[in-house]
């Protein structure tokens, strides 16, 4: 299983890839029958249109591992219900928080919020509401954004405030997710090592950000970005070039030779 986050990761800078290149290393992969998993915190519905027309092959662990799609398979993981009046009032009580309520098929953002463009970019499903209480589906993660040196203090903060059941991780960009505690990449990432009877040893994956540690511990071949954070790249057992240099197209050519 080769394993891969895009922001900062996969993606150069300009939010591209080497489509041929990619396409190319990708025939190699099912010839031999290598998993490539996309592993983001992004919204599937975004990240699928990265790889048309060859999504459907592919296999998602999203939204930091809330959601997993495994070809037609679908597996979602919400919030308690009771964690959400803490959420919400907290939001209302900090409007200088830019943040996306996110459930399994559509993302939230409070009307003109100017944000909403920028944050379009991440979401291809998206609605704004005038209150977040409009929200009636399940909740299945909270985007809050920031200017990125706030990283550290928003992230104790939060985890901090918010109930035992839920925990704040950094993606590196002056982003947090605030996502349901045990329920990262890693654990997305068991759910197909079980199924597909996948061993640690068998894993190659990659990540830049606070976001990608449990997934870079669980992997035996993990590889932090040259453009990671220092707390990455201390878990990670290897480094790669960055993403603006292609990094990880170029490990996984080296795996595939």
């Amino acid at each position: 299983m080769i394993a891969v986050d895009m922001d900062g990761t996969f993606l150069s800078p300009q939010m591209t890839y080497d489509r041929d290149h990619f396409q190319r290393l990708y025939a190699k992969m099912k010839a031999e029958k290598i998993l490539f998993v996309v592993a983001s915190g992004n919204q599937y519905y975004q990240l699928k249109g990265f790889f048309e027309p060859f999504a459907d092959e592919l296999t998602f662990v999203t939204e930091n591992g809330a959601f997993i799609k495994d070809k037609t398979e679908l597996q979602v993981t919400c919030f308690p219900e009771g964690c959400r009046p803490l959420i919400l009032d907290y939001l209302k009580s900090n409007p200088q928080l830019q943040a996306v309520v996110c459930t399994p098929h559509m993302a939230y953002i409070l009307k003109g919020d100017p944000f909403a463009q920028m944050i379009s970019n991440y979401y291809f499903r998206m609605k704004e509401v005038n209150d977040f209480n409009e929200v009636t589906e399940p909740l299945i993660k909270v985007n809050i954004n920031f200017p990125r040196e706030q990283t550290d203090h928003q992230v104790l903060t939060l985890n901090t405030l918010m109930p035992k059941e839920l925990v704040a991780v950094s993606s590196g960009h002056g982003s947090l997710d605030l996502i349901q505690k045990g329920y990262n990449k890693a654990y997305g990432l068991k759910v197909l090592m079980d199924k597909y009877n996948i061993q640690p040893d068998e894993l190659l994956a990659f990540g830049d950000g606070g976001n990608d540690i449990e997934m870079l511990r669980l992997a035996k071949y993990s590889y932090a970005m040259e453009n990671a954070t220092e707390n990455v790249k201390a878990v990670a057992h290897y480094r790669a070039p960055s993403n603006q240099d292609n990094g990880v197209l170029r490990v996984i050519e080296t795996y595939l030779l």
